[in-house]
């Protein structure tokens, strides 16, 4: 019998890519996507309301703000709804979608899971307490969480995601000794193959880590990836605060969740955003 996956934030942009891609139902899942606008299977404020829904297995939270959109101290709020919803739902897991921000970006290896935490920006921080609350509640109610620190994804992120006016170049920050600066990205299919994944093994009982880095290997220069998707960019102006690598490193999650050789190439990056742009 499948599962039913209940999809918090199913109208972000992550989100948007997801419904594309779960077009299909993943096999032995049900999707139940919820939002706050009447495409939605369940309309929900999250901030002032508790949850009205039903039963489900697995909870994926993708609810989130940045300083754009919202106020970020409500990540914290919003973590915590998506977990009080899983209790209601009777779910036996939950998957909450944090950042790798809150490694912080002074680093030049590739930032594990058990590094500690570092965040240099307000959102990172805003994601660091949302992890530590959810982690407590998790502690004491005993359903199983997982951290999901996202890289960047590939049609959702600031480089590839903005709609720019025609002739408008995007501006790239050299890296001295270098070109771009090298990130860790995941293709949107590749993303919604690995959260399916992730869900069934959630429904199977399978034990899985509390802190979860999701990207695809190695590493990609964002020069490399625009030049790819044939977009017209430039160099900037040397900047002497421009972070030239912030990598993820991704063991644990291949060991759970193989991808492709080239799921982290610039050209499967772009096709993937294509895919379901």
């Amino acid at each position: 019998m499948a599962a039913r996956l209940l999809v918090l934030g199913s109208t972000g942009r992550i989100g948007r890519f997801l419904r594309r891609a779960w077009a299909e139902p993943p096999e032995g899942l049900v999707p139940v996507w919820h939002g706050r606008d009447a495409s939605a299977d369940l309309q929900w404020d999250m901030l002032s309301a508790p949850y009205p829904g039903g039963a489900a297995r697995v909870v994926l939270g993708l609810a989130g703000v940045t300083d754009r959109t919202g106020r970020l101290e409500d990540n914290v709020a919003l973590g915590l709804a998506g977990c009080r919803a899983a209790e209601a739902a009777g779910a036996a897991h939950v998957f909450l979608l944090s950042s790798g921000a809150i490694y912080g970006s002074a680093r030049s290896e590739d930032l594990r899971e058990e590094d500690e935490p570092a965040p240099d920006t307000a959102y990172g921080a805003a994601k660091l307490r949302m992890e530590q609350e959810a982690l407590d509640w998790s502690r004491t109610v005993g359903t199983g969480l997982t951290i999901l620190r996202l890289g960047n994804v590939a049609g959702a992120d600031a480089l590839l995601g903005p709609k720019r006016p025609p002739g408008q170049a995007i501006v790239l920050d050299p890296v001295p000794g270098g070109r771009g600066p090298v990130r860790t990205y995941i293709g949107p299919q590749s993303l919604a193959a690995v959260l399916a994944r992730l869900a069934r093994l959630a429904d199977a009982g399978v034990a899985l880590p509390s802190i979860l880095n999701l990207g695809a290997p190695p590493p990609v220069d964002m020069a490399d990836l625009l030049e790819a998707a044939g977009l017209d960019w430039r160099w900037g102006p040397p900047r002497p605060g421009v972070i030239p690598r912030v990598g993820l490193a991704l063991d644990r999650l291949a060991a759970l969740c193989p991808l492709p050789p080239d799921a982290g190439a610039p050209d499967r990056l772009v096709d993937e955003w294509r895919a379901l742009a």
